[in-house]
């Protein structure tokens, strides 16, 4: 395990790593393994109440996560046509309460989704669960990606 290398957002990230001894993200070969990301500013630690904001927020926090990762890893060109969102094969999406909000929260993820993967459909996964680690998040994204070399600097 020792040539894994592991990466971790600023702010919560850094907080979780060091405090709770997990890591953000690790590259191993051409993939890139995450953390689930939620919908609370990482710097800020604030939640917004707003479920669809909470979602935005979660997926963007997963683009700032991949990107953040491949950036480290001296693998990312900086283009702005692209996204760490075009290194996503399968979304998992974790959701409190479920069955009471199915159809927002399929409407909100799937929205999502097409926003940040408009040149590809990655596979998609939505779990309802009882809880999360804080009472004020009600989703959670995890995401498996791939390192396509189309947007390496390498």
């Amino acid at each position: 395990m020792a040539s894994l290398t592991y990466y971790s957002l600023p702010g919560f990230g850094e907080k979780c790593r060091e405090e709770y001894g997990f890591s953000d993200s690790c590259i191993i070969g051409d993939r890139i393994l995450t953390t689930g990301q939620t919908g609370m500013n990482p710097l800020t630690l604030k939640t917004s109440s707003n479920f669809d904001e909470e979602v935005a927020k979660a997926f963007s926090n997963m683009n700032d996560l991949i990107m953040h990762t491949l950036k480290k890893a001296n693998i990312w060109s900086d283009s702005e046509q692209h996204t760490g969102w075009d290194h996503v094969v399968k979304v998992r999406a974790f959701v409190v309460g479920l069955a009471s909000i199915r159809e927002e929260a399929r409407e909100q993820i799937v929205k999502n989704i097409r926003k940040w993967c408009p040149r590809h459909q990655p596979l998609f996964t939505m779990i309802g669960i009882e809880s999360l680690p804080f009472p004020e998040h009600h989703v959670e994204i995890e995401v498996d990606a791939f390192i396509d070399n189309t947007y390496s600097t390498l």
